[in-house]
């Protein structure tokens, strides 16, 4: 099985997926019960202040170019597995999105717990919108391209 990838596709239908991506992930975390859990532990001493990097504007900045980065680094790693991901359509996407939340989301918050005075009720909320939001973003990566056909197998 041969794949042909149309790299201009990957790159616009990427940023299509990327605010798709955005929006999902500011669901998650700013729903009305997300905000008030992570409001009732505000001033807590593990969690920093958004002063402390240099106001709302440079943390949006910063979670910005770092989420693209991540961004591109998982779509590139889609790409590459592609082939040997077990299924067929949209189970090739959930497989994905399953692999990448058991190598990002459970390390991230198992690390959490184990080194740092974070509230508990925070790491399993992180534990569960970054898994949940990456088995969407396999799922929702895997329909576009195969919608716009930015992924099409040559049988040899």
């Amino acid at each position: 099985m041969e794949l042909k990838i149309n790299y201009k596709k990957v790159i616009l239908y990427g940023l299509v997926v990327l605010i798709i991506d955005m929006l999902i992930g500011n669901l998650l975390y700013m729903n009305p019960y997300v905000s008030g859990v992570f409001e009732s532990y505000k001033g807590h001493p593990s969690i920093k202040p958004i002063e402390s990097f240099g106001g709302i504007g440079n943390y949006i900045t910063l979670t910005m170019i770092f989420g693209i980065i991540l961004f591109i680094f998982l779509v590139v790693l889609y790409l590459v597995l592609y082939n040997s991901l077990p299924g067929k359509g949209w189970i090739k996407g959930l497989s994905f999105g399953i692999m990448v939340g058991f190598l990002k989301a459970v390390p991230e918050a198992f690390n959490q717990f184990m080194n740092i005075n974070y509230p508990v009720d925070l790491i399993y909320i992180q534990l569960f919108n970054t898994f949940f939001g990456l088995i969407l973003f396999g799922l929702y990566l895997d329909f576009i391209f195969r919608k716009t056909k930015t992924i099409i197998i040559i049988n040899s």
